[in-house]
Order: structure tokens, then sequence, then C-alpha cells
């Protein structure tokens, strides 16, 4: 492979960044015997194309849009248990809960103990359901509902938010980055955790390592406004995040 070719060295890099893994320019400079001038070139071009989000020293892998929730849910993919039990323990006694759309959410509810007085705010349908059938108090924030994540989206639904007040927040991720933080694919989504996060004492944001790392369309919320982080990504990339000042759970992958 001859590495002078800048079509071959780009190749390179955009496999890479499929796979998720960050270009770091010094890196991969000294790794091809090439210049470093050299190699943010190819980022750029990585970029114009659509393949590379360039940041400070190198380039982030690009989030394609989420697909719709209802897609993910009949697709049968799961959430890792870890992740879950964490996640609930941390929630611990609380007694009002607002939980964002999604699928890693959801899954939360099958293992949220019911407790008396305990309310469970969303502007999710499956979980104002899943709730339901699990006789959990549920007050669900109406409005337009969004594909991506299956949530309330909108004026409304914002509206609505402003007017409750919560102990714990739970946020999917679309992506999560030191440098940009929160990411959503959806904008009206974005907006909504951006809601949530404000009605809330505590805001707590789960995700799979997949997420960690990645950019996704809007920016939602900065590192510093999240409390806790709740991941089983590598340490490669949750290092960067605690380096940020954002407390991070790591659960085992394997769980």
């Amino acid at each position: 492979m001859n590495l002078n070719i800048p079509d071959t060295r780009q190749h390179v890099l955009a496999q890479r960044l499929d796979d998720g893994l960050q270009i770091v320019a010094i890196e991969v400079a000294e790794e091809f015997d090439v210049s470093v001038d050299t190699i943010r070139r190819d980022i750029l071009a990585l970029e114009a194309a659509g393949k590379a989000h360039r940041v400070r020293g190198g380039a982030m892998p690009v989030t394609c849009p989420t697909s719709p929730l209802h897609v993910r849910l009949a697709a049968g993919g799961t959430i890792k248990p870890a992740l879950v039990q964490a996640t609930i323990e941390q929630i611990g006694a609380a007694s009002t809960l607002l939980l964002d759309g999604g699928a890693t959410t959801l899954a939360l509810i099958d293992k949220l103990p019911r407790l008396d007085r305990r309310l469970v705010i969303t502007p999710s349908p499956w979980i104002a359901i899943a709730c339901q059938e699990r006789d959990i108090d549920t007050f669900m924030l109406g409005g337009r509902l969004s594909a991506p994540g299956g949530m309330a989206v909108g004026d409304v639904a914002v509206g609505k938010t402003m007017g409750v007040a919560a102990d714990i927040a739970v946020l999917g991720a679309c992506g999560i980055e030191a440098e940009f933080g929160l990411s959503s694919d959806d904008f009206a989504e974005a907006q909504m955790k951006q809601a949530m996060h404000a009605a809330a004492r505590r805001t707590i944001v789960v995700t799979d390592g997949a997420k960690l790392g990645r950019r996704a369309r809007h920016h939602t919320l900065g590192l510093q406004q999240i409390d806790l982080i709740i991941t089983d990504a590598e340490q490669n990339l949750t290092d960067p995040i605690a380096r940020a000042g954002t407390n991070v759970v790591t659960v085992w992958s394997h769980n």
C-alpha cells in the first residue's frame, strides 16, 4: 500500500472513521511517514466529502442519522443490562423523573422500582405506556411526535416541560464528544433535551460506547451541564470526557 498517494491515505483514514476511531493528526503523520500538513489536507478532503468532522488536532467520526424508534424496536436490538442496572442505581429513590425518548430510556422501565409517590414525566408515548403497564404514575408531555426518538417535540412540548420540576432527567444520546458535548440528530429533540435538563436538579446521560467520540448534527448540552454519563465505552473514549470534568460511570461491556 503506497501511503504517498492521497486517495490511498484518505481511504485508510475514512475506514478508521467508519470504525468509530478518532484521527490524531500528529500520530497518523508519524505512522504514515508524511507531514502533519499532509494529514491536515487529507482531513479537509474527507470533511468536504462528508466523511469526517474536523476538530483541533485531527478528526472525529461522522454520526449517521438515527433510524426511527419504531424501526429500531422492531429490529429487536437489546440494551446491555449493566447499563440499565447502573442507571437504576443512580436514580435511587428519586420521586420525580424526567425520562427522555429512545430505546435506552425505554429499557429502564422494566427494572424501575415502583415507589409510593414516584412520578415519571416523559414526552415518549412508548415510555408512558410501559409505565402504565407497571402501574407507575405517569405524566405525559404532549406535542408533535418526532420519529427518531419517538418523543413529543415542538413549542407545546417544550412549554409543558418548562412547567414541571424533577429530581433527575435521564437523557439518551446520539453523540457525545469532549469538545462538542451531547448532540442530537434532530433539532427539535435537542430542544426538548435542553428543556428537560433545565427542569431537573440533576441530569444523567446513559448511552452505549458507540455514541462516544462522535458528533451528531445538533449541539444539545455542554459537558459541564451533565452531572453524570453512564456508558460501556472503552477507556480511551471516556478519558477525554473525564478530563473535561464530567463524571463518568463505566460498566463492563460484557454484562
